[in-house]
């Protein structure tokens, strides 16, 4: 188990629930799409770095600030001697490499080099590992997780891991030598204590209460066409069953995300789940939720 578990972006998490209430502009479909995969990426590369044997701590996404920037690591494992920094990239298809950046040979489109996001992320870590009075050595490289991708012309020496080199990248990883002291716990928990939750630089699209299509959607394939049968919310689309408690739940925690302004009333969720009785999301809501005043004017938190 990592140190440190990833969590999803709540930039994602709030965009998830536009792109399924709103409809967005292309530019900001791109963008959900962009941070979905990536988030995916960096979840597959959890699931390998998991199984790791050797003596090490595992910290998955770190938001840090030194010197008022902000910096992310994908993955930070610790181990005695070495700290190993990994960038995580979903990139799919053939790509030119360039100083200057990658190039899609199908495309012609060219993104940047991951180096140089590598090398500001290094150099930021330092600083704040300098700050914090620590002097590990750090090791960093960028890992292209897609078994699509093929990158033509990077000279070997860059720090690249490429999809057929991740099983050797983890049994030289498996091969550290020394075991993790308290000390190495202890820088640990203080990166973690530093972890920032979110970033202002992620910006929403504007948008307002009214425009956002209301009602519960199925858990699993996102569909609104869900019927309540007794105690259940069954998705006519994939045939998918969620407890309809568990549903309103769910949903009053997508509506807490996205209007953390707006109070919790029984009248404000019938109307964000479109369920008719008010008398079961009384219910529901008095269950899981504390609630102040009474009556028409009872709040839960």
């Amino acid at each position: 188990m990592a140190f440190k578990e990833r969590t999803e972006p709540i930039i994602l998490s709030k965009l998830r629930i536009l792109n399924k209430r709103l409809d967005l502009a292309d530019e900001e479909k791109r963008y959900f799409s962009y941070l979905d995969k990536g988030y995916k990426g960096e979840l597959q590369f959890d699931a390998m770095t998991e199984k790791l044997t050797s003596s090490c701590l595992i910290l998955n996404e770190l938001l840090l600030e030194v010197e008022r920037t902000t910096f992310q690591i994908d993955t930070l494992i610790i181990f005695a001697g070495t700290l190993y920094l990994f960038e995580i990239k979903t990139n799919q298809g053939d790509y030119l490499y360039k100083q200057e950046g990658l190039t899609s040979i199908t495309t012609g489109v060219s993104i940047k080099n991951p180096l140089d996001q590598l090398n500001r992320t290094k150099l930021l870590f330092k600083k704040l590992l300098n700050q914090l009075g620590y002097n590990f050595k750090i090791q960093g490289s960028v890992v292209f997780i897609n078994p699509e991708f093929t990158l033509y012309h990077a000279h070997p020496d860059l720090p690249f891991i490429f999809p057929t080199q991740i099983k050797r990248l983890l049994e030289n990883l498996n091969n550290q030598p020394g075991k993790v002291s308290s000390n190495h716990y202890k820088f640990a928990t203080k990166l973690a204590s530093l972890h920032q939750i979110e970033t202002s630089y992620n910006k929403l699209p504007s948008f307002h209460y009214d425009e956002l299509k209301k009602g519960i959607t199925c858990s699993e394939c996102e569909s609104f066409s869900v019927e309540a049968y007794h105690k259940y919310l069954v998705c006519k689309d994939c045939g998918s069953k969620e407890l309809v408690e568990s549903a309103v739940m769910r949903t009053v925690e997508e509506f807490r995300l996205i209007f953390p302004e707006r109070a919790i009333t029984s009248t404000e969720v019938q109307r964000w789940c479109g369920i008719d009785s008010n008398k079961r999301i009384r219910r529901i809501l008095g269950k899981h939720l504390e609630s102040t005043g009474s009556k028409q004017w009872t709040k839960y938190h």
